[in-house]
C-alpha cells in the first residue's frame, strides 16, 4: 500500500500540460542540392492550443496542436537558361552605317529567390502517450554533500513526471496557393537584377516575352507537376525531412526535456526554525497514472 497520494484534477492536468507546451522550441536550417535546383531553409517552431483527452486506459492523447513556424527563411536558386540578344542597328547613318546601335548581351545562369514564409503552420493531429516517472541525480551534486547541503546549494535530486509518447503524427506543412504569386515575383525579380543598368525597359518586356510567362518557367526548370504550393510543401515537409524532424523533437521534448511536474528528493516536510534544520522524507517507488478524471501520483517513504 502505497504512503503517499496526490490527485491532480483533469482541469489541473491541463494546467500542467499548458506549461510543457509553452515551453517547446524547435529551431533547424539545412542547404540541400536536388539537380535541376538547390535550396535552404532556416526554421523556429513553437506550438499553440490543442485538444487534451485523459482515458481510462492510462493514456493521454492530444489532438489538433498548431505548429506555428515563427520564423521559415526559404532560398531557392536554379539556373537559367543562357541566352544572347546580338547588336543591331537602330537608327541608321546612311553615310557611315549606324547612328544608334544596340550592343547585345548575353543573361543566363544561377539565379536565387528568397522568401519570408513565417507564420506557415502544420498540425500535430494525433499523439498518444503515457506517463514516465523519471528520477533525476543533479550532475551538479558534489559527491560529499549532504541532502541538506544539496538543498541549501539549489541542487537537490528530483523525481519527475514526463508525458512519455508512444505516437505522434504531424501533418503537412500548410502552403496556401498564393506562394504561387510570391514566387513568380521573386523568380521575375531575380531575372530583372540580370539585365544591366543600361538597357531600356523596352528592351526588357521583349526578353520577358522571350522567356514566356514566368510560373510556366518555374514548373518546367523545378520539374514541378503539382502546385507550387503542395510542391513547397512537400519539399520542406519531405525531401528536407522536416515532418519526421519535427515529429522526433516533440517525442524526445516530451519524454525528456520539460517534465509535467516535478519535486525534491527527500521532499521536505517542515522548514527550517527555532535554528533546527528542516524536516525531509524520502520518496521512493513513484508512480504515475491517469484515467478520464485525473492523475494520480502514487509513493512510498523510504529510508
Amino acid at each position: 500500500m502505497s504512503h503517499i497520494t496526490i490527485a491532480a484534477s483533469a482541469k489541473a492536468f491541463q494546467q500542467l500540460f499548458n506549461e510543457v507546451e509553452n515551453n517547446f522550441s524547435f529551431s533547424k536550417s539545412d542547404t540541400a542540392n536536388f539537380g535541376p535546383f538547390s535550396a535552404s531553409y532556416s526554421v523556429s517552431v513553437h506550438l499553440s492550443g490543442g485538444n487534451l483527452q485523459l482515458n481510462n486506459d492510462n493514456t493521454i492523447e492530444l489532438q489538433n496542436v498548431d505548429i506555428v513556424f515563427g520564423t521559415l527563411d526559404f532560398k531557392l536558386c536554379l539556373d537559367l537558361p543562357g541566352f544572347c540578344i546580338p547588336s543591331f542597328c537602330l537608327v541608321p547613318d546612311p553615310w557611315n552605317g549606324c547612328l544608334v546601335g544596340f550592343p547585345g548581351f548575353c543573361i543566363g545562369g544561377p539565379i536565387c529567390a528568397d522568401l519570408n514564409l513565417s507564420g506557415l503552420t502544420s498540425q500535430i493531429t494525433d499523439l498518444k502517450a503515457s506517463l514516465a516517472p523519471k528520477y533525476y541525480i543533479d550532475p551538479a551534486r558534489l559527491p560529499g554533500w549532504t541532502d541538506l547541503d544539496a538543498e541549501l546549494n539549489g541542487h537537490s535530486n528530483q523525481w519527475q513526471i514526463y508525458i512519455d509518447p508512444v505516437l505522434v503524427n504531424v501533418a503537412p506543412i500548410d502552403v496556401p496557393a498564393t506562394i504561387d504569386n510570391i514566387l513568380v515575383n521573386a523568380i521575375t525579380n531575380a531575372i530583372d537584377n540580370l539585365f544591366p543598368s543600361w538597357l531600356p525597359g523596352w528592351a526588357v518586356d521583349i526578353i520577358m516575352a522571350f522567356l514566356g510567362p514566368i510560373a510556366n518557367l518555374i514548373t518546367d526548370l523545378l520539374g514541378i507537376t503539382t502546385s507550387i504550393a503542395e510542391w513547397l510543401s512537400n519539399l520542406l515537409g519531405n525531401l528536407f525531412g522536416l515532418l519526421s524532424l519535427l515529429e522526433t523533437a516533440i517525442a524526445d521534448y516530451f519524454a525528456s526535456k520539460y517534465p509535467l511536474y516535478q519535486f525534491e528528493d527527500p521532499f521536505p516536510i517542515l522548514p527550517a526554525s527555532g535554528g533546527l534544520i528542516p524536516v525531509k522524507i524520502p520518496i521512493r517507488n513513484l508512480a504515475a497514472t491517469i484515467d478520464s478524471q485525473e492523475m494520480i501520483v502514487q509513493a512510498n517513504v523510504g529510508a
